[in-house]
Protein backbone atom coordinates (compact mmCIF):
# COMPACT_ATOMS: atom_id res chain seq x y z
CA UNK A 1 0.00 0.00 0.00
CA UNK A 2 1.14 3.52 -0.61
CA UNK A 3 1.43 5.45 2.76
CA UNK A 4 1.99 9.30 3.06
CA UNK A 5 2.36 10.98 6.36
CA UNK A 6 2.19 14.93 6.27
CA UNK A 7 3.60 16.38 9.12
CA UNK A 8 4.67 20.17 9.79
CA UNK A 9 8.86 20.19 10.59
CA UNK A 10 10.46 16.47 10.02
CA UNK A 11 13.53 18.22 11.26
CA UNK A 12 11.96 19.05 15.26
CA UNK A 13 13.42 16.79 17.88
CA UNK A 14 9.95 15.58 20.01
CA UNK A 15 7.62 12.95 20.54
CA UNK A 16 5.61 13.55 17.57
CA UNK A 17 8.41 13.47 14.70
CA UNK A 18 10.01 10.56 16.73
CA UNK A 19 7.10 8.51 16.58
CA UNK A 20 5.99 9.45 12.72
CA UNK A 21 9.67 8.29 11.80
CA UNK A 22 9.22 5.08 13.95
CA UNK A 23 5.79 4.25 12.51
CA UNK A 24 6.49 4.95 8.63
CA UNK A 25 9.90 3.04 9.35
CA UNK A 26 8.04 -0.39 10.90
CA UNK A 27 5.15 0.43 7.89
CA UNK A 28 8.22 0.34 4.83
CA UNK A 29 9.59 -3.03 6.66
CA UNK A 30 6.46 -4.62 6.38
CA UNK A 31 6.43 -3.57 2.31
CA UNK A 32 4.20 -0.80 2.62
CA UNK A 33 5.52 2.27 -0.05
CA UNK A 34 6.13 4.76 2.72
CA UNK A 35 6.45 8.75 1.82
CA UNK A 36 6.75 11.70 4.42
CA UNK A 37 5.53 15.02 3.16
CA UNK A 38 6.82 17.57 5.63
CA UNK A 39 6.20 21.50 5.15
CA UNK A 40 9.51 22.35 6.19
CA UNK A 41 12.81 21.77 7.39
CA UNK A 42 16.50 21.54 5.90
CA UNK A 43 16.17 17.57 4.87
CA UNK A 44 17.93 16.36 8.34
CA UNK A 45 16.12 14.55 10.18
CA UNK A 46 17.44 14.35 14.20
CA UNK A 47 15.70 10.67 14.70
CA UNK A 48 17.13 7.88 11.87
CA UNK A 49 14.73 7.81 8.88
CA UNK A 50 15.14 4.15 6.80
CA UNK A 51 16.41 4.58 3.14
CA UNK A 52 13.19 2.87 2.04
CA UNK A 53 11.11 5.80 3.02
CA UNK A 54 11.21 8.76 0.84
CA UNK A 55 11.30 12.15 2.27
CA UNK A 56 9.38 15.19 0.66
CA UNK A 57 10.38 18.99 1.82
CA UNK A 58 7.38 21.25 0.65
CA UNK A 59 9.81 24.26 1.34
CA UNK A 60 13.39 24.22 2.26
CA UNK A 61 14.22 25.57 5.19
CA UNK A 62 11.73 27.82 7.05
CA UNK A 63 9.20 29.27 5.95
CA UNK A 64 8.21 33.05 6.94
CA UNK A 65 5.92 34.16 4.58
CA UNK A 66 2.84 35.71 5.62
CA UNK A 67 -0.95 33.99 5.61
CA UNK A 68 -2.93 33.81 3.53
CA UNK A 69 0.19 33.71 0.50
CA UNK A 70 1.99 31.21 2.81
CA UNK A 71 -0.69 28.35 3.27
CA UNK A 72 -2.09 28.78 -0.76
CA UNK A 73 1.76 28.53 -1.79
CA UNK A 74 1.78 25.43 0.52
CA UNK A 75 -1.65 24.16 -0.61
CA UNK A 76 -0.65 24.36 -4.29
CA UNK A 77 2.98 22.29 -3.86
CA UNK A 78 0.71 19.22 -1.80
CA UNK A 79 -1.55 19.07 -4.24
CA UNK A 80 1.01 18.78 -6.97
CA UNK A 81 2.97 16.29 -4.46
CA UNK A 82 0.21 13.95 -3.80
CA UNK A 83 -0.72 14.04 -7.45
CA UNK A 84 2.91 12.77 -8.13
CA UNK A 85 2.96 10.15 -5.07
CA UNK A 86 -0.81 9.03 -5.76
CA UNK A 87 -1.03 8.06 -2.47
CA UNK A 88 -3.59 5.39 -1.15
CA UNK A 89 -3.69 7.18 2.77
CA UNK A 90 -2.48 10.10 3.56
CA UNK A 91 -1.90 10.79 7.10
CA UNK A 92 -2.05 14.19 8.38
CA UNK A 93 0.08 13.83 11.71
CA UNK A 94 -1.76 16.25 14.58
CA UNK A 95 -5.85 16.85 13.78
CA UNK A 96 -5.36 19.89 15.98
CA UNK A 97 -3.78 21.84 12.94
CA UNK A 98 -4.81 20.68 10.39
CA UNK A 99 -7.39 23.17 8.76
CA UNK A 100 -5.35 24.18 5.53
CA UNK A 101 -4.53 20.68 4.58
CA UNK A 102 -7.77 19.31 4.51
CA UNK A 103 -8.68 20.62 1.18
CA UNK A 104 -4.97 19.64 -0.48
CA UNK A 105 -5.99 15.85 1.09
CA UNK A 106 -8.85 15.63 -0.65
CA UNK A 107 -9.67 13.38 -2.52
CA UNK A 108 -7.60 10.89 -0.83
CA UNK A 109 -8.25 7.99 1.93
CA UNK A 110 -7.30 10.96 5.30
CA UNK A 111 -6.91 10.03 8.69
CA UNK A 112 -5.86 12.61 10.82
CA UNK A 113 -3.99 11.54 14.05
CA UNK A 114 -4.54 13.00 16.97
CA UNK A 115 -1.46 14.12 19.07
CA UNK A 116 -2.75 16.03 21.83
CA UNK A 117 -6.28 15.95 23.26
CA UNK A 118 -9.41 17.53 23.29
CA UNK A 119 -10.24 17.44 27.03
CA UNK A 120 -7.94 20.87 27.34
CA UNK A 121 -9.23 24.07 26.37
CA UNK A 122 -7.67 24.68 22.41
CA UNK A 123 -7.43 27.76 20.50
CA UNK A 124 -10.54 28.58 18.27
CA UNK A 125 -8.35 27.60 15.08
CA UNK A 126 -7.25 24.23 16.55
CA UNK A 127 -11.17 23.47 17.43
CA UNK A 128 -11.87 24.43 13.90
CA UNK A 129 -9.35 21.99 12.38
CA UNK A 130 -10.76 19.09 14.61
CA UNK A 131 -14.14 19.39 13.12
CA UNK A 132 -12.83 20.25 9.64
CA UNK A 133 -11.36 16.97 10.33
CA UNK A 134 -14.07 14.96 11.76
CA UNK A 135 -16.41 16.52 8.70
CA UNK A 136 -13.76 15.78 5.72
CA UNK A 137 -11.72 12.48 6.79
CA UNK A 138 -12.59 9.00 6.74
CA UNK A 139 -10.65 8.96 10.43
CA UNK A 140 -9.45 10.23 13.31
CA UNK A 141 -6.90 8.09 15.40
CA UNK A 142 -5.97 9.36 19.37
CA UNK A 143 -3.54 8.58 21.35
CA UNK A 144 -5.97 7.26 24.26
CA UNK A 145 -8.73 5.78 25.13
CA UNK A 146 -10.06 8.58 27.31
CA UNK A 147 -9.54 11.18 23.90
CA UNK A 148 -11.50 9.01 21.55
CA UNK A 149 -14.22 8.75 23.96
CA UNK A 150 -13.93 13.05 23.99
CA UNK A 151 -14.04 12.66 20.30
CA UNK A 152 -17.14 10.86 20.06
CA UNK A 153 -18.87 12.95 22.51
CA UNK A 154 -18.05 16.13 21.64
CA UNK A 155 -18.13 15.83 17.54
CA UNK A 156 -20.97 13.84 17.84
CA UNK A 157 -18.68 10.93 15.16
CA UNK A 158 -18.00 7.56 15.30
CA UNK A 159 -15.13 7.64 12.79
CA UNK A 160 -12.93 7.86 15.87
CA UNK A 161 -10.18 4.82 16.79
CA UNK A 162 -7.88 4.50 19.71
CA UNK A 163 -4.13 3.54 18.34
CA UNK A 164 -1.85 3.89 21.19
CA UNK A 165 1.78 5.21 20.70
CA UNK A 166 4.36 1.84 20.06
CA UNK A 167 7.99 1.85 22.37
CA UNK A 168 10.40 3.31 20.08
CA UNK A 169 13.60 2.48 21.21
CA UNK A 170 15.14 -0.72 20.95
CA UNK A 171 14.43 -2.07 24.72
CA UNK A 172 17.38 -3.35 26.35
CA UNK A 173 17.08 -6.32 28.42
CA UNK A 174 15.61 -5.84 32.17
CA UNK A 175 18.47 -4.58 34.65
CA UNK A 176 17.31 -3.32 37.56
CA UNK A 177 17.91 0.32 38.28
CA UNK A 178 20.33 1.47 41.01
CA UNK A 179 21.71 5.04 40.24
CA UNK A 180 20.19 7.59 42.46
CA UNK A 181 19.21 9.88 39.42
CA UNK A 182 15.60 10.91 38.56
CA UNK A 183 15.56 11.62 34.85
CA UNK A 184 12.86 14.08 33.02
CA UNK A 185 12.51 14.44 29.20
CA UNK A 186 10.98 17.34 27.37
CA UNK A 187 10.89 20.92 25.75
CA UNK A 188 11.41 23.52 27.99
CA UNK A 189 7.85 25.04 27.85
CA UNK A 190 5.18 25.62 29.78
CA UNK A 191 2.92 22.13 28.73
CA UNK A 192 6.23 20.22 30.46
CA UNK A 193 5.95 22.07 34.08
CA UNK A 194 9.64 21.99 34.84
CA UNK A 195 9.17 24.93 36.67
CA UNK A 196 6.36 22.43 39.33
CA UNK A 197 9.16 19.93 38.65
CA UNK A 198 11.94 22.01 40.68
CA UNK A 199 9.24 23.43 42.99
CA UNK A 200 8.79 20.28 44.17
CA UNK A 201 12.39 19.08 43.97
CA UNK A 202 12.93 22.12 46.51
CA UNK A 203 10.59 20.38 48.98
CA UNK A 204 11.91 17.09 48.75
CA UNK A 205 13.43 17.63 52.84
CA UNK A 206 16.16 14.65 52.25
CA UNK A 207 17.40 14.43 48.80
CA UNK A 208 21.02 12.35 50.49
CA UNK A 209 22.86 11.78 47.14
CA UNK A 210 20.10 12.05 44.76
CA UNK A 211 20.17 13.86 41.27
CA UNK A 212 17.55 15.71 38.95
CA UNK A 213 18.51 15.64 35.76
CA UNK A 214 15.70 17.77 33.13
CA UNK A 215 16.86 17.11 29.68
CA UNK A 216 15.12 18.88 26.78
CA UNK A 217 15.75 22.48 25.36
CA UNK A 218 13.53 25.38 25.19
CA UNK A 219 12.49 28.99 25.37
CA UNK A 220 12.01 28.11 29.56
CA UNK A 221 15.65 27.57 29.73
CA UNK A 222 17.09 30.81 31.18
CA UNK A 223 13.35 30.72 33.79
CA UNK A 224 14.46 27.44 34.49
CA UNK A 225 18.17 28.35 35.45
CA UNK A 226 17.31 31.49 37.34
CA UNK A 227 15.14 29.03 39.43
CA UNK A 228 18.06 26.49 40.04
CA UNK A 229 20.28 28.89 41.23
CA UNK A 230 17.87 31.11 42.90
CA UNK A 231 17.46 28.21 45.42
CA UNK A 232 20.70 26.80 45.93
CA UNK A 233 19.44 23.81 43.52
CA UNK A 234 22.97 23.98 41.14
CA UNK A 235 24.02 20.81 43.36
CA UNK A 236 21.40 18.37 42.91
CA UNK A 237 19.82 19.58 39.45
CA UNK A 238 21.25 19.18 35.79
CA UNK A 239 19.52 20.68 32.60
CA UNK A 240 21.26 18.54 29.84
CA UNK A 241 20.81 18.48 26.19
CA UNK A 242 18.26 16.56 23.88
CA UNK A 243 19.84 12.96 23.51
CA UNK A 244 19.10 10.29 20.47
CA UNK A 245 20.41 8.32 22.70
CA UNK A 246 17.58 7.10 25.37
CA UNK A 247 18.43 3.96 26.41
CA UNK A 248 21.70 5.13 27.61
CA UNK A 249 20.43 7.78 29.55
CA UNK A 250 17.37 6.05 31.37
CA UNK A 251 20.65 3.20 32.36
CA UNK A 252 22.14 5.89 34.12
CA UNK A 253 18.53 6.75 36.30
CA UNK A 254 16.24 4.88 38.56
CA UNK A 255 13.05 6.81 38.62
CA UNK A 256 11.41 9.11 35.59
CA UNK A 257 9.34 12.32 36.60
CA UNK A 258 5.98 13.54 34.15
CA UNK A 259 5.27 17.45 35.40
CA UNK A 260 3.13 17.93 32.64
CA UNK A 261 0.21 20.05 32.82
CA UNK A 262 -1.24 18.31 29.94
CA UNK A 263 -0.23 15.89 27.17
CA UNK A 264 -1.31 13.54 24.13
CA UNK A 265 0.10 10.41 25.07
CA UNK A 266 3.49 10.96 26.40
CA UNK A 267 5.92 8.86 24.55
CA UNK A 268 8.70 9.17 26.79
CA UNK A 269 7.16 7.68 29.72
CA UNK A 270 6.25 4.91 27.64
CA UNK A 271 10.20 4.31 27.05
CA UNK A 272 11.56 5.05 30.59
CA UNK A 273 9.08 2.21 31.72
CA UNK A 274 10.26 0.23 28.88
CA UNK A 275 13.60 0.57 30.37
CA UNK A 276 12.99 -0.15 33.49
CA UNK A 277 12.32 3.20 35.58
CA UNK A 278 9.48 3.48 37.56
CA UNK A 279 7.10 7.03 37.04
CA UNK A 280 6.20 9.92 39.70
CA UNK A 281 3.55 11.66 37.70
CA UNK A 282 0.92 14.32 37.20
CA UNK A 283 -2.22 12.48 36.50
CA UNK A 284 -3.40 15.25 33.61
CA UNK A 285 -4.93 14.83 31.19
CA UNK A 286 -4.24 12.62 28.76
CA UNK A 287 -1.69 9.50 29.03
CA UNK A 288 -0.47 8.95 31.89
CA UNK A 289 -3.33 6.92 33.72
CA UNK A 290 -2.69 4.95 30.40
CA UNK A 291 0.56 4.06 31.10
CA UNK A 292 1.03 4.10 34.86
CA UNK A 293 -0.79 1.61 36.67
CA UNK A 294 -0.91 3.74 40.11
CA UNK A 295 1.12 1.95 42.87
CA UNK A 296 1.72 -0.74 40.74
CA UNK A 297 4.22 0.76 38.97
CA UNK A 298 4.02 4.00 39.87
CA UNK A 299 2.60 7.01 41.80
CA UNK A 300 0.37 9.18 39.96
CA UNK A 301 -0.74 12.68 42.05
CA UNK A 302 -3.23 15.24 41.11
CA UNK A 303 -1.97 17.62 37.92
CA UNK A 304 -0.54 20.70 39.81
CA UNK A 305 -0.63 19.02 43.45
CA UNK A 306 3.71 20.14 44.02
CA UNK A 307 3.66 19.10 47.61
CA UNK A 308 2.07 15.25 46.34
CA UNK A 309 4.83 15.50 43.87
CA UNK A 310 7.64 16.05 46.51
CA UNK A 311 5.98 13.33 48.45
CA UNK A 312 6.07 10.39 45.43
CA UNK A 313 9.32 11.36 44.97
CA UNK A 314 10.56 11.14 48.32
CA UNK A 315 8.51 7.73 48.78
CA UNK A 316 10.35 6.31 45.65
CA UNK A 317 13.77 7.81 46.58
CA UNK A 318 13.71 6.65 50.27
CA UNK A 319 12.14 2.88 49.33
CA UNK A 320 14.86 0.49 47.70
CA UNK A 321 12.13 -2.52 47.81
CA UNK A 322 9.41 -0.82 46.42
CA UNK A 323 11.66 1.12 43.66
CA UNK A 324 12.43 -2.37 42.58
CA UNK A 325 8.88 -3.44 42.48
CA UNK A 326 7.55 -0.64 40.39
CA UNK A 327 10.71 -1.09 38.24
CA UNK A 328 9.83 -4.88 36.86
CA UNK A 329 6.29 -4.01 36.70
CA UNK A 330 6.44 -0.76 34.74
CA UNK A 331 8.87 -2.52 32.15
CA UNK A 332 6.38 -5.64 32.02
CA UNK A 333 3.29 -3.82 31.77
CA UNK A 334 4.65 -1.55 28.56
CA UNK A 335 6.10 -4.08 27.02
CA UNK A 336 3.27 -5.83 26.19
CA UNK A 337 0.58 -2.87 25.56
CA UNK A 338 2.54 -1.08 23.81
CA UNK A 339 4.64 -3.50 21.77
CA UNK A 340 5.69 -2.19 18.00
CA UNK A 341 4.22 -5.11 16.18
CA UNK A 342 1.33 -5.08 17.89
CA UNK A 343 0.48 -0.95 17.34
CA UNK A 344 1.64 -1.24 13.29
CA UNK A 345 -0.94 -4.46 13.03
CA UNK A 346 -3.54 -1.79 14.43
CA UNK A 347 -2.32 0.44 11.46
CA UNK A 348 -2.59 -1.99 8.56
CA UNK A 349 -5.85 -3.14 9.95
CA UNK A 350 -7.33 0.33 9.76
CA UNK A 351 -5.63 1.07 6.24
CA UNK A 352 -7.08 -1.95 4.71
CA UNK A 353 -10.91 -1.31 6.71
CA UNK A 354 -10.79 2.81 5.55
CA UNK A 355 -9.59 1.22 1.40
CA UNK A 356 -12.79 -1.59 1.44
CA UNK A 357 -14.84 0.85 2.57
Amino acid sequence: MKLVFLIKALDNIGGTERVTIQIANELSLRKHDVHIVSLVGNEKPFFPVLPAVQLHYIHKGSDNSIFPYRDLRRHYRLKKCFAQIMPDVIVVVDASRATFKIPACRPYTTIYWEHFNTLMKSKRMHELSRKLAVKYGDCVVTLTEEDAQSYRQKYNTTKVQCIHNPITIEVPAYVAPTAHQIVAVGRYTAQKGFDWLLQAWNLVQDKGDWKLLIVGKGKHTKRLQDYIQQHQLSDSVQLLPPTNNIQQLFASCSIYALSSRFEGLPLVLIEAAACGLPAVAFACQTGPSEIIEHQKSGLLVPTGDVAALANALQTLMSNDALRLQYSQQASLYVKEKFAVNTIIDQWETLFKKLKQH
